[in-house]
């Protein structure tokens, strides 16, 4: 499966807004599809929305593939952590003995 690296990107555009000299409410004013609730949230490293990523990516030049992560792992599904569980082995509760005996 395919993911975004969110905090890579987080990363680039903190510094392209730096770079820039942009606080939030300048890159708002200079883009008004922006808004400060998603900046924060990409600077924080939360995911965005699919459309919001690529419309960032557009606004700073930045290269949408340079964050794309390719996971070669399969997807968990219910089957597979069923299965994982049965797997386990089972640990025999045995007495121990303790030292001053009981009681």
């Amino acid at each position: 499966m395919a993911d975004i690296n969110h905090l890579l990107f987080a990363e680039a555009v903190k510094h392209t807004l730096q770079e820039r000299g942009l606080t939030f409410g300048s890159a708002v004013e200079a883009w008004p599809e922006l808004n400060k609730a998603m900046l924060s949230r990409v600077c924080a490293g939360k995911p965005l929305s699919a459309g919001n990523f690529l419309l960032l990516c557009a606004l700073l030049q930045l290269r949408p593939y340079d964050f794309l992560v390719r996971d070669k792992g399969r997807r968990l599904t219910l089957r597979r952590i069923a299965k994982s569980l049965c797997d386990e082995p089972v640990t025999v509760h045995a007495k121990r003995e303790t030292e001053g005996g009981a009681p």
